[in-house]
């Protein structure tokens, strides 16, 4: 399955082919229709790949902190070896989508394969053609809504958390 990916160490964005995911309890299996590119935090994400190490370093001092951590606990190398394989590992982009349900785990109750759903969260409402969705981070799509629109869910009640607090 295609899968849009950010490699943080070079910056570089990509589609690439990977697996699809499995089907677990307490969760389902989303057949993505659409989702939802962010201006504010995936720019952020995709602008803090592009900064060289040192700039990284600067803009995140709470993540030098755990390296400096592992470092005293596991020494300077070790630390450092696991930083640079984090940042070379591609991760997944995305924390808003809406699609239809292809497969329901055990635990997950009132939803079943054909219905469409609004989904949010990092590492789950990827930019990807199917994902696992856990059962809290899912809602049904009422029947007059679009799934285009249902894709905005996640966006739109931040948006609406933060105008009520205003």
């Amino acid at each position: 399955m295609k899968q849009l990916v950010q490699n943080y160490k070079s910056g570089e964005l990509s589609i690439c082919d990977s697996p699809a995911p499995q089907l677990r309890p307490g969760g389902v299996l989303v057949r993505t229709g659409y989702s939802l590119i962010s201006a504010g935090t995936e720019r952020a994400m995709v602008e803090m790949g592009r900064k060289n190490l040192m700039q990284k370093a600067m803009s995140r001092p709470d993540l030098v902190r755990k390296v400096l951590d592992k470092a005293r606990t596991e020494g300077l190398l070790s630390a450092y070896k696991k930083a640079m394989l984090r940042l070379s590992t591609d991760t997944p982009l995305g924390y808003s989508s809406a699609g239809t349900v292809i497969a329901v785990g055990s635990g997950v109750h009132g939803i079943e394969a054909g219905m469409k759903v609004a989904c949010g969260g990092i590492g789950y409402a990827s930019h990807t053609e199917v994902a696992f969705v856990p059962k809290n981070l899912f809602v049904r799509i009422p029947e007059n809504l679009d799934v285009k629109e249902a894709a905005f869910t996640t966006g739109l009640d931040l948006w609406a958390c933060l105008r009520s607090r205003s």
